[in-house]
């Protein structure tokens, strides 16, 4: 028998097939099949079933073409569409399903089933009206695909909005501490909010996107790092950490606020993959020592000083 192009794919793709099925539960299925030819399935334990006998009869097939399809793709066969009674289940369905009394094993077929049938059985006109009728249903389908929320980079937010929460931030700790901020703390706000400003201000008059930023700045506001005042993680320490043990990520320096006054501040072009990358690895590591001073010491980084470029803008 020769079959239209997409009949053909049907018979020969398995995913087709079950992706077919998969909107079709067993009411629909037996709809589908009543469409091409008055079909009964009889009820036993609440759902319709078929016999290999009724399945024959039905497509004007044979017996053994039936069970030839079904053997040669069992695999394909889900739990819903086909079931082997024997034992108690045999003896329960035999006079619901018309099984002969002589019967040791049947295999029955759910609507879904036989549908499944209908998509391998070749030689039949009537399994080649229902393979029509099921591409009809599924062609009428609308493909829908999924909508998948791409996620996106975090970003800092607005210059406007990290001013004011850090105007709120002050404004909380002075309320809680009675107006008795901690000097050295309340210049490092002012120290940070001035130099947010230099920046904002600088990318806005040149137009460039680049971001220098010293190596505390980044570990506090890029990495979520709390680098302290004093200790072995002292904050000094950490740049000396990154300029003894990562030379490679540059040796600028810029004019910035710290502690209220103008100082030459060792800053990394942040903008650069390969230097954020590098800032990263050198603060975890920093982070991740038991004694950083020690090590700094070790190395060498107290013994000489290099000598500084200043970078003036």
């Amino acid at each position: 028998m020769s079959l239209p192009l997409n009949q053909s794919v049907l018979v020969e793709s398995p995913s087709l097939r079950t992706s077919a099925l998969s909107s079709l539960d067993d009411s629909r299925a037996e709809v589908v099949l009543s469409k091409a030819k008055a079909i009964v399935f009889a009820l036993w334990n609440g759902e319709g079933w078929a016999t290999v006998e009724q399945l024959a009869q039905y497509f004007q097939s044979s017996i053994p073409a039936i069970k030839h399809i079904y053997e040669r793709n069992s695999k394909e066969f889900q739990a819903n569409e086909t079931k082997k009674l024997t034992g108690k289940d045999l003896s329960d369905g035999r006079s619901t399903l018309g099984l002969p009394s002589r019967t040791s094993q049947a295999r029955v077929f759910s609507p879904s089933g036989t549908l499944r049938i209908a998509m391998l059985l070749t030689e039949s006109e009537v399994a080649a009206i229902v393979r029509t009728i099921i591409l009809e249903l599924v062609a009428g389908v609308p493909n829908i695909t999924p909508k998948v929320d791409t996620p996106t980079a975090p970003t800092l937010p607005p210059v406007e909005q990290r001013l004011q929460t850090l105007v709120e931030a002050m404004r909380t700790l002075a309320e809680l501490t009675g107006g008795r901020l901690n000097p050295y703390m309340e210049q490092h706000f002012q120290d940070f909010a001035a130099n947010l400003l230099a920046q904002h201000n600088q990318q806005a008059l040149s137009g460039s996107q680049q971001k220098w930023m010293g190596v505390v700045n980044f570990a506090e506001s890029e990495l979520g790092k709390k680098v302290p005042l004093s200790g072995s993680h002292y904050r000094g320490h950490l740049g000396t950490w990154v300029r003894t043990f990562y030379p490679q990520l540059g040796e600028r320096q810029e004019m910035r606020l710290v502690n209220g006054t103008q100082q030459s501040v060792y800053v990394y072009a942040c903008h650069d993959p390969m230097v954020a990358d590098g800032l990263t690895k050198a603060i975890e590591e920093f982070f991740a020592h038991p004694n950083p001073t020690a090590a700094l010491r070790i190395a060498g980084a107290f013994a000489t000083k290099k000598p500084r470029v200043l970078v003036k803008k």
